[in-house]
């Protein structure tokens, strides 16, 4: 079976998709990321993020294997994915998968102060906890390409985080 790639046009379908891929971020709390070590092994986990700036920031400990993954290769997979709870048909369940490129800051950078500070508005009081051991750093996650699934017929081809395509089966 052959499938076909639909460039979608910019009309009020294009803009409705692209307002359900900014409301679903803007309504998720954290993300799945993917990482891989020097042998190709992967290793899946879940980190609390903050959106800015286009990117997903994220803490993550000197001690957890992406972070050394990530240190050999700056680059991962990360998916949102629709609470279960609020999933009617778990085939058509929304999420978004992503891959990214991914910069370290050092802790003195004053875009890592401000990733402290976003994601302590959004955590509370556990970041100033996460903050003062010295092995988290602030991570971005800038999306190049992926797929947002918004339900049955509804996939779609994301260049960073712009709907680009329709894809059709």
């Amino acid at each position: 079976m052959e499938s076909t790639v639909l460039k979608t046009e910019p009309s009020s379908e294009f803009s409705s998709i692209q307002k359900t891929l900014e409301s679903f971020i803007a309504t998720r709390q954290s993300l799945v990321l993917a990482t891989a070590d020097a042998e190709g092994g992967c290793e899946l986990g879940v980190a609390p993020f903050v959106h800015v700036e286009g990117a997903f920031a994220v803490l993550l400990s000197g001690l957890a294997p992406h972070t050394r993954h990530l240190e050999h290769e700056p680059s991962a997979q990360i998916i949102l994915l629709e609470d279960e709870a609020e999933t009617r048909q778990p085939y058509a369940r929304l999420r978004m998968t992503l891959s990214c490129v991914v910069t370290r800051l050092a802790r003195e950078h004053e875009r890592s102060d401000a990733i402290f500070e976003l994601m302590q508005a959004r955590f509370g009081s556990i970041v100033p906890l996460l903050r003062g051991l010295n092995d988290f750093h602030a991570f971005v996650f800038k999306p190049k390409q992926g797929r947002f699934i918004a339900g049955f017929g509804k996939a779609y081809r994301l260049d960073g985080l712009s709907v680009v395509e329709h894809l059709r089966g």
